[in-house]
């Protein structure tokens, strides 16, 4: 029987990394990007289209730098187990003691 050989690309493993972004935060940052641009766009209905675009720009540049901390505090995937961490109960209640469990009776 004949052995085939598959290089591995040696990139292949690496986290997804983009303008000092990892992995999720990058699709966060479009997602709420396009969210604060359209947010943006109606909020031109009310004021002048020079003041809805400076609004539109700094909320952007705020995004971009909350996402960089973040990434760069929890890295790729941190954020999200901090996230699930926070859905933890912080301890459990038992109503019953330890003796009246069949487990601790003698047999």
């Amino acid at each position: 029987m004949e052995e085939i050989y598959y290089p591995i690309h040696k990139g292949l493993q690496k986290e997804v990394f983009y303008l000092g972004l990892k992995a999720k935060y990058i699709y966060y940052g479009l997602y709420l990007g396009i969210g604060i641009v359209l947010g943006g766009l109606l909020l031109s209905a009310f004021l002048p289209m020079l003041w809805s675009m400076v609004i539109i720009a700094i909320f952007l540049f705020a995004l971009f730098l909350t996402l960089l901390a973040y990434s760069r505090t929890y890295g790729a995937y941190g954020f999200i187990k901090k996230v699930a961490d926070r859905k933890l109960p912080a301890g459990m209640k038992q109503h019953t003691p330890f003796k009246n469990l069949p487990i601790w009776k003698n047999v």
